[in-house]
């Protein structure tokens, strides 16, 4: 009864496992498989978070002056650093969504229209 436990415990492991690590393939902008393309609805839909956290940060900053609650600083600042983490996070997913073929073609083509 105790190995059986151990191999249900070990298949559901492994189960997610692989479930994680089809997500992070997924949400990988590095991955150049043609299935797991990133998506332009993916990436603006990063864009506007980012510019929503950027936002808030700003509106954080200007309540902590106008308020004079000077110990928020530090959460403002683990704020501005998840802000820094989604602006690499979006510079990532356009540099992979300019490296897709299609963008590549139509670079193509503008570059043969400008030789003629």
């Amino acid at each position: 009864m105790l190995a059986h436990q151990q191999s249900r415990w070990a298949a559901f492991i492994e189960r997610w496992d692989a479930r994680v690590e089809r997500l992070g393939q997924m949400l990988d902008p590095f991955d150049r498989s043609s299935d797991r393309r990133m998506k332009p609805w993916a990436v603006a839909l990063l864009s506007v978070g980012v510019v929503v956290l950027a936002g808030l940060v700003a509106f954080g900053v200007w309540w902590i002056i106008d308020h004079r609650k000077w110990a928020l600083i530090y959460p403002m600042l683990k704020a501005m650093k998840l802000l820094g983490i989604g602006i690499a996070i979006l510079a990532a997913a356009l540099h992979a969504l300019t490296k897709s073929p299609l963008i590549e073609r139509f670079r193509s083509r503008d570059a043969a229209g400008a030789k003629e």
